[in-house]
């Protein structure tokens, strides 16, 4: 059981996750401006919701993994595109040869996720050093004391809610 948890947790198998989550981005580049929009709004969503503690998954580890992949995926998509224009704005001549949709996909994800997998390890090491449980607990111990307090607006201090 402990073999199989430190596997779990283990930032360069769950790093993973990010190429991942990148070759939906690549999918989404490569086909339509929009879908790329949505992505992006999507995992800027992903964001919103770990911020404002809305449980996306079970545990708060899947959460904190679902947002460092969110994170490592926007600033991967971010710094590749930084790396894209240096590379290709040094070049003095043109290349006009046809790449075909799937060279473009695996360029483009290669691109999103040479970045996005060692940012993803780098946060999931700091993510593994602290405890998540007593993080839970004192969350928990903030929300109760903000209800008995009447943290709400008015209305809700009202017999009905």
């Amino acid at each position: 059981m402990t073999t199989q948890k430190s596997t779990l947790r283990n930032p360069f198998i769950v790093g993973f996750c990010a190429p991942a989550y990148q070759l939906v981005a690549a999918t989404t580049v490569t086909n339509d401006f929009l879908l790329t929009a949505m992505f992006i709004m999507a995992t800027l969503g992903i964001l919103g919701a770990y911020v404002t503690d809305f449980p996306l998954l079970s545990t708060l580890y899947m959460n904190e993994v679902a947002h460092k992949t969110a994170l490592s995926s926007l600033l991967g998509m971010l710094i590749g595109l930084i790396l894209f224009l240096i590379f290709t704005s040094f070049s003095g001549e043109a290349n006009d040869s046809e790449i075909s949709a799937q060279g473009q996909l695996m360029v483009i994800w290669g691109v999103l996720s040479l970045p996005s997998y060692p940012l993803m390890v780098f946060l999931m090491s700091k993510v593994n050093k602290r405890d998540l449980d007593e993080e839970q607990r004192v969350r928990e111990e903030k929300k109760k004391n903000r209800r008995d307090k009447g943290g709400g607006p008015p209305i809700m201090d009202r017999p009905g809610f």
